[in-house]
């Protein structure tokens, strides 16, 4: 259970559906039924729990996707919402908690993964970040759950080139734990600064391939989606 929070966000239809298409795409291997898809913390309305459902069930139809909050919500035919702790659904292959830590302090954030991921398996996944409102931009952490640790895999940059494309884009919506630490000196900060570098053209989908190499990867179907990733550790 996360501390308390003042209010429930809203969270506009399509605004995860990036996402969403990640991860049947790049974490399909999870999607085989050993646990539950979990989306923590939907808000006021569970339309991005439903859409989750309706993509991952795309590839495998007897998922068991499950939104939680805080409050409880009004049935929804074909969707399981329930009120409280997401360690209670074990086992869980995937757990989604966007826009929701960045609502916390800082040096809150390592407990905070922790209980996110008490109920995920070994070599799951919880999805951490923040979205612009409208999910044009968005830094997702990648934590993969090893020896019943979360690890920081990866941080997962998309974009879907609406706001053109430059790697400081993604400064406002780094998750809560690295959002003011983008200055001089530090590795987020190194990074964006040399990615930025990188960047040759005109055109936002030419400057977004231009730069990826050196930290900065992508697989050929987060390339052709406007995904990048920071690899830091993991397999």
């Amino acid at each position: 259970m996360l501390p308390e929070r003042a209010v429930r966000p809203r969270t506009r239809a399509g605004r995860l559906a990036s996402l969403d298409a990640w991860l049947c795409a790049e974490a399909a291997e999870l999607l085989d039924g050993r646990g539950a898809i979990v989306d923590f913390g939907f808000g006021l309305t569970p339309i991005t729990t439903l859409e989750l459902a309706q993509t991952v069930r795309a590839v495998n139809p007897a998922l068991r996707v499950v939104g939680v909050e805080r409050e409880a919500h009004e049935a929804v035919p074909g969707l399981e919402l329930v009120v409280g702790d997401a360690a209670a659904l074990a086992p869980i292959s995937v757990l989604r908690a966007m826009n929701v830590v960045r609502g916390y302090r800082e040096d809150e954030v390592d407990a905070l993964h922790a209980g996110l991921g008490a109920g995920v398996i070994d070599g799951g996944l919880v999805l951490e970040g923040s979205t612009d409102t409208e999910g044009h931009v968005s830094v997702t952490w990648l934590l993969r759950k090893r020896a019943d640790a979360l690890v920081r895999e990866s941080l997962l940059f998309h974009t879907d080139f609406s706001r053109g494309f430059s790697p400081w884009l993604f400064r406002d919506w780094l998750p809560r734990d690295l959002r003011r630490r983008a200055t001089p000196g530090t590795p987020i900060h190194t990074l964006l600064t040399k990615w930025n570098a990188r960047v040759v053209g005109e055109r936002p989908r030419e400057r977004f391939e231009s730069s990826l190499q050196g930290d900065v990867e992508s697989t050929a179907w987060e390339r052709a989606h406007g995904f990048a990733r920071w690899r830091l550790g993991g397999d």
